[in-house]
């Protein structure tokens, strides 16, 4: 598979926090050439996002005209660690690979509200390493993307196992998985590195928004329009437009993101990472950016 050619590119922050309708979750989007990433609001006209309403605006082509093609950046985990032992969980466990380990967390978190993967954690509580409760057969297991993306010095990276503190993303990303049994089969979708997308109109990556800020020349979060525009000026797009009141570090991420995405769609060593074997390909997946 050679560079993809977009049209539009999305950056969206997620959260894997319990509730109905979340803070954390930004979504931001820019055409090609080099117009300033917009930040989307809900359908609703609400506030606040809900995970199932960005489920719903994926599934129906992203706001976009049709004939247009999106590639969707998450920051969240698509998967979970297999290389290291052969195993997501356990050999018990007997899932084999990414797709089938998206249904077994949707069976466990069925009835949780807007995609909560909660439940998941509770049901192999021994996995996990939760507040005031670490599991017997918790350890710090990471991906092999994860692996190369603090080898190449992207970020540090937590396991999908640890559940506490603000760095946590493992309940962010089994919500994401719950959101990919969705989106999974449906008509002009493609999950990457998953499925094929080279007649996809929508697709979906993995990626890590610190990576991208260290590729733009920053380093930690970003609150604020000047070093926005800093990062944003580094990958070719025009400067965002000040506003008076702060922009979240999850705005500035989803903003980032989608101009990261245009600047790097079309080169291909992105799509074609070396570590990206045909089993990690079907087990873990890969974090767009990270080669």
């Amino acid at each position: 598979m050679g560079p993809q050619k977009f049209s539009h590119f999305v950056g969206i922050d997620w959260s894997g926090a319990k509730g109905k309708r979340h803070a954390g979750i930004a979504v931001a989007r820019c055409r090609e050439g080099d117009s300033v990433p917009r930040l989307i609001v809900p359908p609703s006209g609400l506030a606040a996002w809900s995970r199932l309403e960005v489920a719903e605006w994926i599934k129906n082509g992203c706001g976009v005209g049709l004939g247009a093609r999106v590639l969707v950046g998450i920051d969240s985990a698509f998967s979970m660690p297999f290389i290291d032992k052969g195993a997501y969980l356990n050999a018990a466990h007997g899932v084999s690979h990414a797709q089938a380990l998206w249904k077994t967390v949707e069976t466990a978190c069925s009835q949780a509200f807007d995609l909560y993967g909660g439940p998941f954690a509770v049901s192999h509580q021994r996995h996990y390493h939760r507040t005031g409760a670490r599991g017997a057969d918790y350890e710090r297991r990471m991906r092999v993307a994860e692996t190369r993306a603090v080898e190449a010095g992207a970020g540090p990276c937590e396991s999908v196992f640890h559940l506490i503190g603000p760095s946590q993303v493992g309940l962010s990303g089994l919500s994401t998985i719950r959101m990919l049994v969705r989106l999974a089969g449906q008509k002009g979708v493609a999950i990457w590195p998953y499925d094929s997308v080279a007649d996809a109109q929508t697709v979906l990556t993995e990626i890590y928004a610190a990576a991208f800020a260290k590729m733009g020349g920053h380093r930690g979060k970003i609150r604020d329009v000047k070093a926005l525009n800093r990062v944003l000026k580094n990958f070719e797009s025009k400067p965002f437009r000040r506003r008076n009141d702060p922009l979240s570090d999850d705005a500035c991420d989803a903003l980032i993101t989608s101009a990261a995405l245009r600047a790097i769609a079309n080169s291909r060593k992105y799509w074609h990472p070396a570590l990206l074997s045909t089993k990690v390909r079907e087990t873990e997946g890969w974090i767009f950016g990270i080669v």
